[in-house]
Parts: structure tokens; C-alpha cells; sequence
């Protein structure tokens, strides 16, 4: 079975610290945002991968959409903010994580399904000892549409050896609908901003409120 895991929300929480440095990139790079207005103010990010995030600040501040060049000079000053950030936040590890990653390692294979850019994947996971987990992903520098980051995900986890099922394990509606349209199955965790009910209404095929519950049935 393959066994793809979001990160914010679902591995780790970092207080913010994707948003601040994001924030201080848009800022630097573009000089949009500022003082008690952030250039993510309004942005809904649950669930967003770091380029789509990076095109609604470009449409909602300067009305338009972003060029290769600039959209690679954000997010490489972005990536420099991020790990300072992490460092300084009241990071968390989410519950039933490390149980959950010696479990599914013992005749699984684990990866990665994230809006994160490679390099921002890293620099969270690492701060939290769980980057050697995983040894490959679907990432938001492969592509900035969720569900092409999971078929890519799928893609590299079968050239890992996977066979059966492919679950996608994350916190939001996005990845539930990310997972269904890639054709594998979605496993909701309440532990970002929304519950068991809002997991299950939007059709996830099982929600738990913690890894820690989800352990418990296997």
C-alpha cells in the first residue's frame, strides 16, 4: 500500500512560521504587504500549494499574474526566511505521528503529497525528525495543482516499489478532493482547522481526529 502524507496540519503545525516568512519574501521582493498587513492577509491558505498561493498575492496587490522570473525570486527569498521561522516558532509534531511513521513503514510505502515547495518540505520535516521518513513526494514545485502533485506522488511511489491501494492522509477538504481526483483514497485528520464532520461531508473515505485514533483501528 502506498501512503501519502500532507504535512501542515497533518504531520506538523508551525505556528505560523510559513506564513510570516512568506509574508517578509512578498514584502522584500514585490514590496506589497507590510506592518499589521500582510501580503497573505484574506488568503484562505488550508490546503493551498506555495504557487497558487504566490499568484492570489499577485492578482489581489497587483493585479495580475506572475512572471517565471519573479515568481522564482519570491519563493527562493521565501525558502532563505522559512527555516529561521520554523527555529523560532512553537512548532509541533501532531499526535501519533512517530508511532504512526514506524507503523506504516513495516510493509508499506510512505511519501510525501504537499502544496510545499521540496526544499520547504524539508526544512519543516527536518526540524521535526521526520524527513528521513520519506523519500519521495509530490511536491508544490512539481506542480501547483493538488491533484497533479498527488498523481506525481503516485507516479514516483509506484517507481518505489508500491503496489495496492494509494491513501492520501491530510487535514482539509483539498486533499480529500485532491486524492478522489487522482484515484486514490483520502484518510482525513482533524488536527488542522477542520473537524471529523467537515471531513466526512466533504467525502473522505475514513476521519479520525488524530493519527493517534487512526492507529488504533489498524
Amino acid at each position: 500500500m502506498l501512503l501519502l502524507f500532507d504535512i501542515d496540519g497533518t504531520l506538523v503545525s508551525g505556528d505560523g512560521a510559513g506564513r510570516r516568512a512568506f509574508d517578509r519574501a512578498c514584502l522584500e521582493i514585490l514590496g506589497v504587504g507590510g506592518p499589521g498587513r500582510g501580503a497573505l492577509d484574506g488568503i484562505k491558505l488550508d490546503g493551498m500549494t506555495d504557487p497558487l498561493i504566490l499568484a492570489h498575492v499577485f492578482e489581489r496587490h497587483l493585479g495580475r499574474a506572475p512572471g517565471a522570473e519573479e515568481s522564482a525570486a519570491v519563493l527562493d527569498r521565501y525558502v532563505a526566511l522559512l527555516a529561521p521561522e520554523v527555529a523560532g516558532s512553537k512548532y509541533i509534531v501532531h499526535d501519533g505521528v512517530p508511532e504512526a511513521m514506524k507503523l506504516c513503514e513495516r510493509g508499506h510505502v510512505l511519501g510525501l503529497c504537499t502544496g510545499n515547495l521540496r526544499e520547504g518540505a524539508r526544512i519543516k520535516l527536518t526540524h521535526g525528525k521526520l524527513w528521513h521518513h520519506f523519500p519521495f513526494g509530490g511536491f508544490g514545485s512539481d506542480a501547483a495543482d493538488r491533484a497533479e502533485i498527488v498523481r506525481i506522488a503516485m507516479q514516483r511511489g509506484r517507481a518505489a516499489g508500491a503496489t495496492g491501494d494509494t491513501w492520501v492522509i491530510g487535514d482539509t477538504p483539498k486533499d480529500v478532493a485532491a486524492a478522489h481526483a487522482a484515484g486514490a483514497l483520502a484518510l482525513g485528520v482533524a488536527t488542522g482547522s477542520f473537524s471529523v464532520d467537515d471531513l466526512r461531508a466533504c467525502g473522505a473515505d475514513a476521519a479520525y481526529p488524530t493519527l493517534t485514533h487512526w492507529l488504533a483501528t489498524l
